[in-house]
């Protein structure tokens, strides 16, 4: 055997026996782990600014809780049973899910009349195929799982559904198959405010009488740049001193940029860790903070809440309904959504959606020859936030669903 060949492959079965597990940056600046991996309760019991929004919650669900119990006992009396459900929302990627599930586990320890709540990710039942929504299976999905959490010593006590942005597209059947597998049991749904418009928007066409169905919902608020601040500056401590690569400047500078958006916040520190880790910079700068805006595109959000604040236009409406259809899995709007609802020109309508893609606020995708525009989802909460918080004040309906969709 050539002398080069033995050496090649004593190597390589040398090398079989060893891996390499590269270094969490976060690992090499002296942390545990990656800090934004999980937020536990001790967590949250720091972060003060939590508690108004934690109670919110709380006291929501009881309230609906407390609306369905008056309800049915009115309906025993001779009058018809109505559905109580209700609806929390809020700016996407603002920590809501993170407080609604927290929330779940207190009521579960604290509350005997709410113990036998269930608590379901659409995220996870929901179900697609060749790129559309797998209805039947997801509600089985959604059937098996609260049917595995029931406990037959006594009765449901209400359903907690986070992400139900997921649910937009077969809200009417998925809710009906529900209250007939489990009657008499209310549901609160978690949207972000995007879905929520939407869902509002296409049951104003159908036959389902929302409103005299759910406990008016509540909104609960974005993020403040001063609270993104607060969770990065406990994230990023250690003995109450904020840890290299970050200072207090760095950390003030991304709470300002990530524009009520935590998940672009953390984003942007966890790149921060990664370059200097990898390049051996001790402490971050400026300049390399806003290197790291630019390429993850977040930087796009200063022009776009110029845009969605400051005016209100073709194009703003074009970016609401786009949000609107930018939730979950799906496609995205198309030319014909926007001429039903404008009742402007395809030239015009080809026009607007140049200048919004040139800006980069969208992104276009060709499906069955037809093109669908999403919003980016670094723009998202900024979107929920004064956007659609904008458009919503209209009171507009739109029709965003039609029979080429549905096809």
């Amino acid at each position: 055997m050539d002398k080069f060949e033995k050496l090649a492959r004593e190597a390589i079965k040398e090398s079989d026996s060893i891996s390499y597990t590269p270094q969490d940056p976060f690992v090499s600046f002296g942390f545990k782990e990656n800090p934004f991996l999980e937020v536990t309760l001790m967590d949250l019991e720091e972060e003060k600014f939590i508690e108004p929004r934690f109670k919110q919650v709380i006291r929501y669900i009881n309230k609906v809780h407390n609306s369905f119990t008056n309800s049915l006992q009115k309906s025993r009396k001779g009058n018809e049973s109505v559905i109580m459900d209700g609806v929390l929302f809020g700016s996407i990627q603002s920590g809501i899910s993170t407080l609604v599930s927290l929330s779940y586990k207190y009521i579960k320890k604290t509350s005997k009349k709410l113990g036998n709540t269930v608590y379901a990710d659409a995220q996870e039942l929901v179900e697609f195929v060749d790129q559309q929504y797998a209805i039947a299976k997801s509600i089985q999905n959604f059937r098996n799982f609260v049917g595995e959490s029931d406990s037959r010593e006594e009765p449901l006590s209400l359903i907690l559904i986070d992400h139900a942005d997921y649910l937009v597209e077969f809200f009417e059947d998925f809710r009906y198959a529900m209250d007939r597998d489990f009657q008499n049991t209310p549901i609160v749904f978690i949207f972000s405010h995007s879905g929520w418009i939407r869902l509002k928007n296409s049951l104003a066409y159908s036959n389902y009488d929302l409103y005299n169905h759910i406990v008016p919902s509540e909104r609960i608020n974005s993020l403040t740049k001063e609270e993104i601040l607060e969770v990065l500056v406990l994230k990023l401590s250690i003995n109450k001193q904020i840890q290299q690569p970050f200072s207090a400047e760095i950390l003030s500078l991304i709470a300002e940029i990530s524009s009520g958006s935590i998940l672009n916040a953390i984003k942007i520190c966890s790149r921060v860790c990664e370059d200097c880790h990898y390049n051996g910079i001790d402490i971050a700068s400026k300049s390399l903070v806003d290197d790291v805006n630019s390429f993850l595109d977040i930087d796009l959000n200063k022009g776009f809440y110029d845009l969605v604040t400051l005016n209100d236009n073709t194009q703003t409406f074009i970016l609401a309904l786009t949000a609107m259809k930018s939730i979950a899995y799906n496609h995205g709007i198309t030319y014909d959504d926007i001429i039903n609802n404008l009742g402007i020109q395809k030239t015009s309508t080809s026009h607007h959606l140049k200048q919004l893609q040139e800006k980069r606020y969208l992104q276009k995708k060709t499906i069955n020859r037809k093109a669908h525009y999403r919003l980016r989802e670094e723009l998202r909460t900024a979107a929920d936030t004064h956007l659609i918080t904008r458009f919503e004040q209209k009171e507009t309906h739109v029709k965003l669903e039609n029979i080429i969709d549905l096809i």
